[in-house]
């Protein structure tokens, strides 16, 4: 269990986060959901352990912060990104973790060039990073994070480059690391797709936790309506699964 006690964020002197208490279990996929600026990326680097903060984070009981022994993969919405490496190589990234840099075994070699199957990357495992598109280069990032093998992955709007059809195929991968007993903790837009895959859903406003629970239950709430000011509507499709729209402004 991740325990967050009175969490508070700070950031020259603006509150970003402010006095989070909240509980997220493991092997479960947990999808913070709320408007821009509510602090949903800075509660993800936050749990990363590389942001300080008053209060407490502990991961099965051990603060976060500078932790460096936790087995955490993370995607960030805009990362670095590298010149004059291969795709293949920047996901071998991942195994640095595990067995060092340059230094693969024969079996990590084997499960790289699986990631990069799964993730429909291998036909370009020879390109340059630095010339792959928006969306390739977001599966290449979800790809390091699977060659990790992590006990926790964070992910920030995993989906945000991607067309439909790799946005499926990205998160049935990542849906694929919960059932092998993996953490996700993610943050996304489009609350259709969050309540489609996670298991809970956090619902965050001006730095604040509105509500977490279960997804079936955060979906329907009025809570979730005021993070976005009660533009949006809740249809359930006849198959029971729910489908959230943003109410057009009438002049």
């Amino acid at each position: 269990m991740i325990k967050v006690n009175d969490l508070t964020v700070k950031i020259g002197g603006r509150t970003i986060l402010n006095d989070i208490t909240l509980d997220i279990p493991h092997g479960h996929w947990t999808c913070l959901v709320g408007p821009n600026g509510a602090g949903k990326t800075t509660f993800l680097k936050v749990l990363l352990g590389v942001r300080e903060y008053s209060g407490s984070i502990q991961d099965d009981g051990v603060e976060v912060y500078r932790n460096h022994k936790r087995n955490v993969a993370f995607v960030p919405q805009q990362p670095e990104i590298p010149t004059g490496m291969s795709v293949a190589e920047y996901v071998s990234l991942g195994r640095s973790k595990v067995e060092g840099w340059g230094v693969e075994s024969s079996r990590s070699r084997s499960f790289i060039e699986e990631v990069l199957i799964q993730t429909q990357l291998y036909g370009m495992h020879e390109r340059h990073v630095a010339q792959l598109s928006g969306g390739e280069m977001q599966r290449a990032l979800i790809a390091r994070a699977l060659a990790q093998e992590p006990e926790l992955i964070l992910l920030d709007e995993p989906t945000s480059a991607l067309d439909l059809h790799h946005q499926i195929s990205v998160l049935n991968n990542i849906e694929l690391l919960k059932t092998q007993g993996v953490t996700v903790i993610s943050t996304m837009h489009d609350i259709t797709l969050a309540a489609m895959y996670a298991e809970r859903i956090v619902v965050m406003h001006e730095g604040k936790v509105l509500l977490g629970g279960k997804a079936s239950d955060v979906i329907h709430s009025a809570e979730l309506r005021t993070a976005y000011d009660n533009r949006i509507n809740v249809f359930t499709l006849d198959s029971g699964r729910p489908v959230i729209v943003a109410s057009k402004e009438e002049n």
